[in-house]
């Protein structure tokens, strides 16, 4: 019996920690350079600008399937035209040949010659073949669908944070990303009142969060509302929709018993069946000694009526904490909802 080859994949650089932390989401979880799995082989290579044979070595001894070169969020074009130049004159390489790896949230795609998004490398990755580049001037790539895979969707998602000013909107998307990309603190007034987008890979889908300003305030202008509404619906993008609905555990408003007529009316009729209710300031219930079915049990009969509304598809965060096990139940309230909807 024929043991079947790895796939074969380098990964270029100016930064070490791009580098580690893309093999890191290929092989599925933090491991040491030593380390790969069944089915790939990651090679990490040093600074591309070190003044040593080291790159020139790596590719005379291995002919690679996929070269991925890794860039910083602030790189311009012009500087990773200058790196992939610098990388064809160290290895004989065609500049085809290297496929960048575009910074989440991106949009000049155009401007690199071959070019992927995390979403589609995990895509291209998924289809268990050795990698050629992604090309995106020679062809586009046909649209990511939702395909599941257990119950985990293995493609992208769209998860809108929305819900009145002040619920933790931006913190909940933080703490989603793992990292600070959406202005949070105390104030007295809207922190958010922009739309945006960040993008980050967990377990191997491509989950784009989108954080949107209140547009839920009665008070609020009917014009600016509608341009926000239609702002979050251009930021969408191919992959499934999922509405998180951001409420305090210790805070229902009167402005709040409507939310779902009010979701429905921005958005679409049916709504709420791709709602998942999120709860923040979690730690409260710690402090009241209470679990979520408790405090579901004894809560404001206007919120229970939303609860209902949205097939009871609750989670609960506590922003000022890193516990990943928070996301991972998202996650996977994401990931049945998905599952349902896919089945009937």
């Amino acid at each position: 019996m024929s043991l079947k080859r790895k796939i074969s994949i380098v990964v270029l650089g100016t930064e070490d920690y791009l580098k580690k932390s893309l093999k890191s989401l290929i092989l599925g979880r933090d491991v040491s350079p030593e380390r790969d799995t069944d089915k790939y082989e990651v090679t990490l290579t040093p600074n591309l600008y070190t003044p040593s044979d080291d790159i020139k070595n790596t590719f005379s001894q291995k002919n690679f399937d996929m070269c991925l070169l890794v860039v910083a969020d602030d790189v311009s074009p012009k500087m990773v035209q200058e790196q992939i130049e610098k990388l064809q004159e160290k290895t004989g390489k065609s500049k085809k040949e290297f496929t960048v790896v575009l910074p989440l949230g991106c949009k000049n795609t155009d401007s690199y010659l071959a070019s992927c998004s995390l979403g589609e490398l995990f895509t291209e990755l998924d289809k268990d073949r050795p990698m050629i580049p992604i090309n995106k001037r020679d062809t586009d790539p046909p649209p990511l669908q939702p395909r599941m895979k257990g119950n985990q969707s293995d493609n992208k998602v769209n998860l809108v944070l929305l819900g009145m000013s002040r619920t933790g909107k931006s913190a909940s998307g933080n703490t989603i990303l793992g990292k600070k990309r959406f202005l949070s603190r105390a104030s007295s007034s809207p922190v958010t009142t922009e739309c945006q987008v960040e993008e980050t890979v967990i377990n191997g889908t491509c989950v784009r969060v989108i954080d949107t300003p209140d547009i839920f305030d009665d008070e609020i202008e009917s014009s600016d509302k509608n341009q926000h509404v239609t702002k979050c619906k251009e930021l969408l993008q191919s992959g499934p929709c999922v509405f998180l609905l951001v409420i305090q555990v210790s805070r229902f408003t009167d402005g709040e018993k409507n939310i779902l007529r009010k979701l429905e009316d921005a958005f679409d009729n049916k709504a709420k069946e791709q709602t998942i209710i999120l709860f923040t300031c979690g730690e409260e219930l710690q402090r009241a000694k209470m679990n979520m079915e408790g405090f579901l049990h004894s809560c404001n009969s206007d919120l229970k009526k939303i609860v209902d509304q949205c097939g009871r598809r609750c989670v609960v965060f506590e922003n000022k904490t890193s516990h990943k096990r928070q996301v991972t139940e998202l996650m996977q309230k994401v990931d049945e909802m998905l599952h349902k909807q896919k089945n009937q």
